[in-house]
């Protein structure tokens, strides 16, 4: 077994702006996608969205941030229907979604909640008093953590049967998303999360179950955390039947242990280790409430698009910000075609996807339609919301609407969702329902993409996202076919780019190329791009689509392709400036927007990589 040693900082020779492509723009696109609903991709696919992590009251932190509402509530408010909260506010989704999972914490899984019963032993219990009735969230998350303390002290606490609660609400858990799931309509899959830290740093995972047959209670934090034994009790489920898959989230917060050649226990890792990972963690999650994982402005200076919905600190971290390094996703894809590069294999092979995270149990991914991150009584409104700080300090502006998945799938249904999250033909929204599509290959001419069979002759001879273009005996750099549509409902877009990365063993590199412009622009001699302009009025929240494009597309062939070195190339497309949830927010009150909180946006897509292996 070829051991893998740790990567020595890698040497950024040349990262920049480029462009090489053949635009095509003023033709009528047949085979992505469709306007009216999902479309074709290659022959029986369609592009379906949805959100796979998500919490209500079972989760102990959502209760103590006031949620009141259930798993129906959030099965319901993503289906589009109305949602009557604990307020009697209703709330209800303007664009639903096709799929969702609900992926409660799996540590003291629904014990909150269920101390509110009268009847149970704990209700007197001296924190417990304070917790239940504080209306104050800061107040009852400091009497969890007291409670919390105090059991784990104790090794247990008299009346409190945490396994006895855990089966009964993890079988409430998927009974809910069995009740819920409609083939073809509407997609659940039972989840959970395991909410594990190692150091302070977030290393968080959402298992995704294929079927609801059988499932034994989650494995916990409180069991191990470390990712290599939440594989093995992955790997017990499958012998006995059961398939599931481990989604890492917020990478951002992890304190630069996300993305490394190590394992969780600092140990360098081998071809067996990143098979293994590959396996059971085919996708991350790059955006979502606390930010964007895709790169930071401090790791991508030569990337104007990178201050997008950064969130600072740790979870964990007493106001902390974390290491940088090995948190975020271009980074860690850079890593690891270096590895394969050097060593022969790479351990940091992801496709991407988007969920929101909320804790209110409703997803929250409309910019102009927040019904809060947390419980009815703690964000709901632009007045609750303002002027207010999260629990590390950090302003709570800080907090994004995002984000959303879309997959490439034959139907909508738990075996097919699942099969294309694991082959990794997904992609990422920070919201907006843009649709992507991206296939590489050779042979491709400017005319294919006049065809409306584009994409099924693509999917014939190349590969679509999340897959790897092989060598052949051809020298010839690829070819890319690349088409973005604007979500029916939302903004125009401004530009499609491709990042490439990629490693001679000794060096690693960056390229972003502008690959489809909007508005007759093109890319200046320097690399630079004239911006797409702002339609924003940011006094009343508005915007218009007088710029941008519907429909971008492009045949793009890379032009310093090397036969002999691996690489990545993901799809970035870009929307014109849209007001942010916080411009809505001021508007509805008569606010001044502070100079350090962004007034605009530009929402956004990430295709899962297509990798080039020698």
């Amino acid at each position: 077994m070829l051991g893998l040693t740790p990567l020595v900082p890698v040497p950024r020779l040349h990262r920049g702006l480029a462009v090489a492509a053949l635009l095509l723009s003023g033709i009528q696109l047949a085979g992505c996608a469709k306007e009216d609903g999902p479309g074709n991709a290659i022959p029986n696919k369609n592009v379906y969205f949805g959100d796979l992590h998500l919490h209500t009251r079972y989760s102990n932190d959502a209760f103590y941030l006031t949620t009141e509402e259930g798993l129906d509530a959030a099965y319901t408010y993503a289906k589009g229907e109305p949602v009557v909260r604990s307020t009697g506010e209703t709330v209800q989704m303007k664009n639903p979604l096709d799929f969702m999972a609900v992926t409660e914490h799996a540590e003291f899984l629904g014990a909150i909640q269920s101390f509110t019963d009268p009847d149970h032993p704990l209700y007197d219990h001296p924190a417990l008093g304070q917790l239940l009735q504080s209306p104050e969230s800061n107040e009852r998350m400091k009497a969890w953590f007291a409670f919390e303390a105090a059991r784990r002290e104790a090794g247990t606490l008299e009346g409190f049967d945490e396994v006895a609660l855990k089966k009964a609400v993890w079988t409430a858990i998927v009974d809910a998303a069995d009740r819920h799931n409609d083939p073809g309509t509407f997609t659940t899959f039972a989840a959970y999360e395991w909410t594990a830290y190692i150091d302070g740093g977030n290393m968080h995972r959402n298992v995704i179950f294929k079927d609801t047959k059988d499932l034994p209670v989650p494995f916990t934090a409180e069991d191990s955390i470390y990712p290599e034994d939440l594989w093995s009790f992955l790997d017990a489920l499958q012998a006995e039947g059961a398939e599931a898959i481990a989604i890492p989230h917020n990478p951002n917060m992890s304190d630069g242990r996300m993305f490394t050649t190590l394992d969780s226990r600092g140990q360098p890792i081998d071809h067996a280790y990143a098979k293994r990972r590959q396996g059971h963690e085919p996708v991350v999650e790059i955006t979502q409430n606390k930010g964007t994982s895709e790169t930071h402005p401090e790791l991508s200076p030569y990337d104007s698009f990178s201050d997008f919905e950064i969130f600072g600190n740790l979870l964990q971290g007493y106001n902390r910000v974390g290491k940088l390094e090995g948190s975020y996703a271009r980074e860690g894809l850079l890593t690891g075609v270096h590895s394969h590069a050097a060593h022969g294999s790479n351990p940091l092979k992801f496709g991407f996807i988007g969920s929101t995270d909320s804790h209110s149990a409703l997803s929250i991914v409309e910019e102009d339609n927040l019904p809060g991150f947390g419980g009815a009584t703690y964000d709901a409104t632009p007045e609750s919301r303002w002027d207010r700080e999260l629990w590390n300090g950090m302003p709570y502006w800080a907090m994004s609407t995002a984000g959303v998945t879309g997959v490439w799938a034959e139907e909508n249904t738990r075996e097919h969702i699942f099969e294309a999250l694991r082959r990794r033909e997904t992609f990422a929204t920070t919201g907006p329902r843009i649709r992507v599509c991206v296939y590489a290959g050779h042979g491709y001419d400017e005319a294919l993409m006049n065809q409306s069979d584009w994409a099924e002759k693509a999917a014939a001879t190349g590969v679509p996202m999340g897959a790897v273009l092989p060598r052949t005996s051809k020298t010839e750099p690829p070819q890319f076919l690349v088409w973005a549509a604007k979500d029916p409902r939302g903004a125009n877009l401004d530009r499609i780019q491709i990042i490439k990365g990629w490693s001679d063993g000794d060096h690693a590199q960056i390229l972003i190329y502008d690959v489809a412009l909007s508005d007759g622009r093109s890319v200046a001699a320097d690399g630079t791009v004239p911006p797409v302009g702002n339609t924003v009025n940011v006094e009343r929240a508005t915007y218009s689509n007088d710029i941008g494009a519907g429909e971008l597309k492009a045949l793009w062939i890379d032009p310093k392709f090397d036969p002999d070195v691996p690489a990545f190339y993901y799809v970035r497309v870009i929307e014109i400036p849209t007001p942010r949830w916080s411009t809505f927010d001021a508007a509805a009150l008569g606010k001044t927007i502070p100079t350090d909180m962004p007034a605009t946006i530009q929402e956004r897509a990430f295709s899962s990589p297509i990798w080039y292996e020698p």
